[in-house]
């Protein structure tokens, strides 16, 4: 929070910052502005003063206006009139007839500051009285401050010009800040990036994003240590499961070779010899169990290599169907392989070992899952972009709970039962595949695919 209060602070400072140097450029170019007005056209109360100089009032009473005054009264105003002390005209030049001849003190000081029946008015006190020089309606604003048309008129061809310098300026800062942004932001962004891929980073801990960059740099160590314990850890646990399964088999072997012995003893009533001939074929089950554990467990963690070669679909899936015939001891189990003469030809890359047992394990689930007759297709199909193999039962299919194990993202914990199931699914996925099963009422539908790859 620290780090992040800075950046704002750091931001908020320079917009601020902008603001003002925005604000000092505009006033800046307002003052140009007002000058190159000033310069360009005199302000007309200049021009009173010389006027008024120009103005005398002669031995008879009469005033007399010096060629000067007259050319300047011409130039600039639309008439002009002198009042006495007691605010009578005595004099005037083109005074419109409409105007009154006598003015109140009042009147006299509201028009000396505003206006004279639209008129703008400017006045000039002397000992002659009071000189009042008048402006064309509209020629001049003077409410709270003056403007000539003239000011009017270049303000419409400088506005414009002042806003896109105001713009350009507000675009250039901006990208500025922007730049810098980036080239502070940049490192941590890709350090974000390497720690969402499960990477570490190390970045430079200065300028305003320095705390950012240590609080990044303290999560990669701490990331870097979870993840070398999970590794550890799972490398622990796949080794007991292996060592675990490694001691099971040897007394597993001595169970199944002493139940053999028994089945296949003639001095041993039938009863007995079918019970040895279950404990064979049980203990043989427990032993495919522990391989499947030690298999998953090794799939799980990514810590099984897979043997790359390759080899024919149709001949792998035509001798896994001929071991489960010869496997089976009744015939309450019919067998159907479906391979079309296309997909005969196909040859493909991938473990062959791995991806038999996964066919094996889905023939066996068939097999052992279900009671009475049960009929199964083993098919295989191709296309453009891929290959499937498919079995398919008119069984009791698989409960809605195994059904939903096998929707889990990897990387969860190994389910507690269907272990032969869940080991086809972590096979398919690690050559890249998707395995998909579902209950077809009666029996089950898995369909395993794969990318074609050569």
């Amino acid at each position: 929070m620290k780090g992040l209060g800075r950046i704002l602070g750091r931001y908020v400072g320079a917009a601020i910052g902008v603001g003002l140097f925005l604000l000092i450029l505009n006033l800046g170019v307002m003052l140009g502005f007002i000058l190159h007005c000033s310069d360009e056209k005199p302000r007309p109360e200049d021009r009173v003063e010389v006027i008024a100089d120009g103005i005398e009032r002669q031995t008879d009473g009469c005033f007399a206006v010096s060629a000067e005054a007259r050319r300047a009264m011409e130039e600039r105003y639309a008439w002009a009139m002198q009042l006495d002390d007691s605010g009578a005209v005595v004099w005037s030049d083109r005074m419109p007839e409409n105007l009154p001849r006598q003015y109140t003190a009042g009147e006299i000081a509201s028009f000396s500051r505003w206006y004279l029946k639209d008129y703008p008015v400017y006045v000039w006190s002397d000992e002659d009285g009071l000189l009042v020089l008048a402006s064309e309606p509209g020629s001049e604003w003077k409410y709270l401050m003056r403007a000539s048309a003239y000011t009017i008129e270049q303000l419409s061809v400088w506005a414009p010009g002042v806003l896109a310098l105001n713009l350009l300026v507000a675009l250039a800062l901006a990208l500025l800040l922007g730049w810098r942004m980036y080239r502070a932001a940049a490192p941590r962004a890709e350090g974000i990036g390497a720690l969402a891929k499960g990477e570490g980073t190390q970045l430079a801990e200065r300028g305003v994003l320095g705390q950012l960059s240590a609080d990044l740099n303290r999560v990669s160590r701490q990331l870097s240590a979870q993840r070398t314990m999970l590794q550890k850890r799972d490398r622990t646990r796949t080794e007991w499961i292996a060592g675990v399964s490694h001691d099971i088999r040897t007394p597993l072997s001595l169970v199944q070779g002493n139940a053999a012995q028994l089945e296949s003893s003639g001095v041993l009533p039938e009863e007995a010899r079918r019970k040895a001939r279950i404990i064979r074929e049980q203990s043989q089950r427990i032993g495919r169990l522990v391989s499947d554990l030690n298999l998953a467990s090794k799939l799980e963690y990514e810590l099984q290599p897979l043997h790359q070669g390759s080899f024919r679909p149709a001949a792998m899936l035509r001798a896994a169907a001929a071991e489960l015939l010869n496997m089976l001891s009744d015939d309450r189990v019919s067998l159907e392989v479906d391979i079309p003469s296309e997909a005969g030809a196909l040859t493909v890359t991938g473990d062959e070992t791995l991806l038999r047992r996964a066919v094996d394990n889905l023939l066996r689930n068939s097999v052992f899952h279900n009671t009475g007759s049960v009929h199964i297709k083993l098919s295989l199909s191709v296309s453009a972009q891929s290959w499937s193999v498919s079995v398919a039962d008119n069984g009791a299919g698989l409960p809605q709970e195994a059904l939903a194990q096998m929707r889990r993202p990897a990387g969860e914990q190994l389910p507690q039962h269907g272990l032969g199931i869940v080991l086809v699914r972590q096979i398919t996925r690690a050559h890249g595949g998707k395995a998909r099963f579902v209950n077809t009422q009666p029996g089950l539908l898995a369909t395993l695919s794969f990318p074609r790859k050569g």
